[in-house]
């Protein structure tokens, strides 16, 4: 009972005895720039229209057009991500003069934002040139800081996304910022994101990360039950017999064809390229057993799953293969199905 006495006081501090929190990945490549005129390209071919984002619209000649900086837009998506019953958004960080962080802006200048929490990934941000690192430095704490910003027990929940890649610097960047939010109240929660549980915490669990996790899980598998099946038994259950501390993942999908037909500039050489199955898309019942299965897989494992939240892939992947945000229809009407499963799923 002594050893479960950490993991239960940070359980019952946040959200009482059975609640347990869902975030949704945000990448936000819909709102202008040469990024937007990518991904307006991957999703142009008929077979991918159905995955463009709900205020996709189509011009005069047909051609797709993605403005999520629109007038009203955050605002209508923050209805959407409260109408599923999330708790909150993890936003892949960019630097602020980032086309890329124009949905991160325009979210914490929304009057309607105090109705769904925020959270950083951080990567972008942490690869900065060293001149910008100070300023860099300075916006994040100020943005963990906000009102709003998720927290776990108290502790702001931060995720890394494979830092690694980044160098030496990167770690010391990481730690110079969780020794600047300590200093304003409370250390950071921080969850490294990579693609193995088992291993990524005994690879880290001496550099100041508290839990694994992961972005997404690629796949050659076509059926998605099989393809979660296989996700749940190789990281949540992988994660649980190597005593990992455990934030898990649930997955929308992956299913990367936009990109084969018209390749991005950000992905060299992508093992993807050449990948001949890809899981097909949920149903929504299918998404809401998943979801509803890694619930479960939290209230019953505390050990496991200190933090009690999930974070699922994602909100707004659309090309990339895996969204909840509703999605464009011919008719005008978008399709809210996800969401909705999503919401009976959390019992919101």
């Amino acid at each position: 009972m002594l050893r479960l006495f950490p993991f239960l006081l940070l359980a019952l501090s946040s959200f009482g005895a059975d609640g347990v929190t869902a975030g949704a990945i945000r990448w936000d490549a819909w709102s202008g720039g040469p990024i937007t005129r990518e991904v307006e390209r991957t999703l142009s071919p008929e077979a991918h229209r159905r995955r463009l984002p709900w205020f996709a619209q189509l011009d005069d000649k047909g051609a797709v057009r993605l403005n999520g900086a629109a007038e009203g837009v955050m605002e209508q998506e923050i209805a959407y991500a409260r109408r599923a019953g999330l708790d909150y958004w993890a936003f892949l960080t960019y630097p602020e003069e980032s086309e890329m962080s124009g949905a991160l802006l325009r979210y914490l200048g929304s009057p309607k934002r105090g109705e769904i929490g925020f959270c950083l990934i951080l990567h972008q941000s942490l690869g900065v040139p060293e001149g910008r690192w100070p300023r860099e430095l300075s916006r994040l704490t100020g943005l963990i800081g906000e009102k709003g910003y998720q927290k776990i027990g108290g502790r702001p929940l931060l995720f890394v996304f494979e830092s690694d890649d980044l160098g030496a610097p990167a770690a010391a960047r990481l730690e110079q910022l969780r020794q600047k939010v300590a200093e304003r109240g409370h250390a950071p929660y921080v969850v490294h994101m990579g693609w193995n549980p088992a291993n990524d915490f005994t690879e880290r669990r001496g550099r100041g990360f508290d839990a694994v996790s992961a972005y997404a899980e690629p796949s050659a598998e076509p059926d998605y039950g099989r393809y979660v099946a296989k996700l749940e038994a190789r990281a949540w259950q992988g994660a649980k017999k190597a005593g990992a501390p455990y934030v898990p993942l649930v997955s929308t999908g992956w299913d990367k064809r936009p990109r084969q037909d018209h390749p991005v500039s950000w992905e060299k050489n992508p093992e993807y390229a050449t990948q001949k199955t890809f899981p097909a898309a949920p149903t929504p019942e299918e998404l809401a057993a998943h979801l509803s299965r890694a619930l479960d897989f939290v209230r019953n494992n505390p050990e496991t799953c200190p933090a009690r939240t999930v974070i699922i892939y994602a909100w707004n992947e659309h090309d990339e293969g895996g969204w909840l945000c509703p999605t464009w229809t011919s008719s005008g009407r978008p399709d809210t199905s996800r969401i909705e499963a999503v919401a009976k799923a959390l019992g919101r």
